[in-house]
């Protein structure tokens, strides 16, 4: 005897739930002919009568209520498994575009992205980087999965998951008399030769405001579009460069101190920012979870 098949048992589900054999059929696009002798060969296999029939309706017998109870979790258990395998294939190749602001793609990501290459060897990521606003247009026009940077404040058309919060640091020689101290106030930098970012930009913004509030205005001597011009600039003692904290890698032979800024108007959120109900591709949905779960301590 022929074994039970898949298919006998989608079109005795597909006869049950259509209550007659020509709607089922015609939902399956198979002749009621084929539908009908598929049903017989199950009958038979099992042993039992599956519908009660009459010339005008069938309805199930109890031994078919059994086996369409049963049915349905076996169909559904299976497309379950279907969809598993399926995600899991979607997720071990292709690419993940990803626009990040600069401060955190070049201190905190790199380690990051190197665990995610290890756990999916087949997905390639793509990174650019971007300025706040800069990094909204990329994701708002599709150009990115999702972007990582501030949000100032909430935008209807965008879902922000902050996963740091950020502060500013000033960063010194190591023979400068701020090097040892973990928290300085602002005013500690009152005479300080200032090391910043050019205007018009967020940080430099919040920096600007945050000495205003002290009663100090911010004249940098020197104005350097990249974060990493600025420390090497600290670390021949030619001034303290304010920068955020995720910008300022830890020194790895002592040529300078970073110092934290303890002002309250001196902290920015770092999160995650995607469109507003967007669903993301499953490899870049496992990146910006290992993002939102180590960003803060990488």
């Amino acid at each position: 005897m022929l074994p039970m098949t898949l298919k006998q048992l989608e079109i005795f589900v597909a006869v049950a739930e259509h209550n007659g054999f020509r709607r089922a059929s015609e939902s399956l696009n198979l002749s009621q002919s084929a539908v009908t002798a598929h049903i017989k060969l199950l009958e038979t296999h099992l042993g039992v009568s599956l519908f009660h029939r009459t010339t005008r309706s069938i309805r199930l017998t109890e031994a078919g209520e059994n086996l369409y109870r049963r049915t349905g979790r076996i169909l559904d258990g299976l497309e379950d498994i279907v969809r598993v395998f399926h995600d899991e294939a979607t997720m071990t190749r292709g690419r993940v575009l990803l626009t990040s602001a600069p401060s955190f793609a070049a201190t905190r990501l790199p380690r990051i992205l190197a665990r995610f290459r290890d756990l999916n060897r087949n997905i390639t990521v793509q990174v650019r980087e971007a300025y706040g606003a800069d990094i909204l247009d990329i994701v708002r026009r599709g150009d990115a999965d999702f972007g990582i940077g501030p949000m100032e404040r909430q935008q209807r058309e965008f879902e922000f998951h902050q996963f740091l919060e950020d502060g500013y640091v000033a960063v010194v020689a190591p023979d400068h008399p701020l090097a040892g101290k973990t928290d300085i106030p602002l005013d500690a930098l009152r005479d300080e030769t200032i090391l910043a970012l050019p205007a018009p930009s967020r940080t430099r913004g919040q920096v600007e405001t945050a000495f205003q509030s002290v009663g100090m205005t911010l004249v940098p001597h020197f104005e350097m579009l990249h974060h990493q011009t600025l420390i090497s600039l600290a670390e021949e003692g030619l001034g303290a460069a304010i920068l955020p904290e995720t910008a300022v890698p830890p020194s790895r032979d002592g040529g300078y101190w970073a110092a934290r800024i303890d002002h309250p108007d001196l902290t920015r959120r770092i999160g995650i920012i995607t469109l507003r109900g967007q669903t993301l591709p499953p490899g870049a949905q496992a990146l910006a979870d290992l993002i939102a779960e180590t960003g803060a301590t990488t």
